[in-house]
């Protein structure tokens, strides 16, 4: 053993120091490296990325799950996979799913053949207590400043510029119709060469506005969204995360637009993105960095085989193994098998 302190031995690898905020990591490609796909994730990869290659399959999506589930960190990833090809974002993306699935992996195989080379127009944005229209249209313009860097740009990406200027100054008097953005996404559709993916961040909070305000053009405009006609063979596919159901963010209605509410989110496919807490307790030991630690791995080892022999009947039910403890440390065992519980 050394004299060495044993905070010495421990780092979080560096994807764990801070929480994910879409906008402002999309095209940083480190931003994406040490993500870990959890079972829940990788089923909600699954049926997106299965829909992105089949014309008549469901493309409207909500994705549920408490805070600290992984739903703003499974959004990056998914964009970032959606990026073009040749970019060091998505070669990241695609390294995480071979190590993950293996490279003759049938998922793997899937998002390499369906996923085009030039990748999606990305339009992602996190949510504020605002409009849905001003939130659409700046993820429009997001997606606008990340396909069209150089050259000439079409007039739907100065259209789109000018309308977040118009929001970001201040101006709360500006009105965006559910027909403006309606147009906005076809004249989008119209300007590129491959589908379009709307992801928004934190969309229940724009549905909390919606209640204080008593609004409901925004809850018809993710209708029209859900119910928009393509020409074409271009596809538009929505994405948004919540907290919770509709009806937790509209107790504040009547029953009739409670249930007028509901309606509407039957448009869109939900996915539960909850955990089982072995898996957060998978979650906890790749999260934390052992590569300093090689001068005390046997003790930590030993130490974890005899907690697993003392608790063998309950942590074989529940699939943890002596592996997953000894990656925890230097969280006590206990600990680590409790915390994910107390934090659902």
């Amino acid at each position: 053993m050394t004299n060495r302190k044993l905070s010495t031995y421990f780092n979080l690898h560096r994807r764990y120091f801070r929480s994910v905020n879409l906008e402002r990591d999309l095209d940083i490609p480190d931003a994406v490296i040490g993500y870990v796909p959890t079972e829940r994730s990788i089923d909600a990869l699954r049926r997106i990325i299965t829909a992105f290659d089949r014309p008549n399959a469901h493309r409207y999506w909500t994705m549920t799950g408490v805070y600290g589930t992984g739903k703003s960190s499974f959004a990056h990833y998914l964009a970032c996979l959606c990026a073009p090809v040749n970019s060091e974002t998505r070669q990241n993306a695609l390294n995480i799913a071979e190590k993950s699935f293996g490279k003759d992996n049938s998922d793997l195989i899937a998002i390499r053949e369906t996923i085009p080379a030039k990748g999606l127009f990305r339009a992602i944005a996190t949510a504020q207590r605002e409009p849905l229209s001003w939130t659409v249209v700046r993820a429009l313009a997001n997606g606008a400043n990340l396909l069209w860097t150089k050259g000439k740009k079409p007039k739907i990406a100065a259209k789109l510029i000018d309308l977040v200027s118009q929001i970001d100054n201040g101006n709360e008097s500006i009105s965006i119709s559910s027909a403006t953005v309606l147009s906005l996404l076809k004249q989008t559709l119209e300007s590129i060469d491959t589908n379009l993916l709307i992801v928004i961040d934190e969309l229940g909070k724009i549905l909390e506005f919606a209640s204080m305000q008593q609004e409901s053009e925004d809850l018809y405009l993710l209708q029209q969204i859900a119910e928009i006609k393509i020409q074409g063979n271009r596809q538009i596919y929505f994405l948004g995360m919540l907290h919770q159901s509709f009806a937790g963010y509209s107790s504040g209605l009547t029953t009739a637009e409670q249930n007028e509410w509901v309606k509407i989110q039957g448009r869109f496919e939900d996915i539960p993105l909850t955990e089982s807490p072995n898996q957060m307790t998978r979650l906890i030991g790749q999260a934390i960095d052992l590569t300093d630690a090689d001068p005390i791995l046997y003790p930590i080892h030993q130490q974890a085989e005899e907690w697993f022999n003392t608790l063998q009947s309950i942590l074989t039910e529940n699939e943890v193994s002596t592996n997953i403890i000894a990656s925890a440390y230097p969280l006590h065992p206990l600990t680590s098998l409790i915390l994910p519980l107390l934090c659902v």
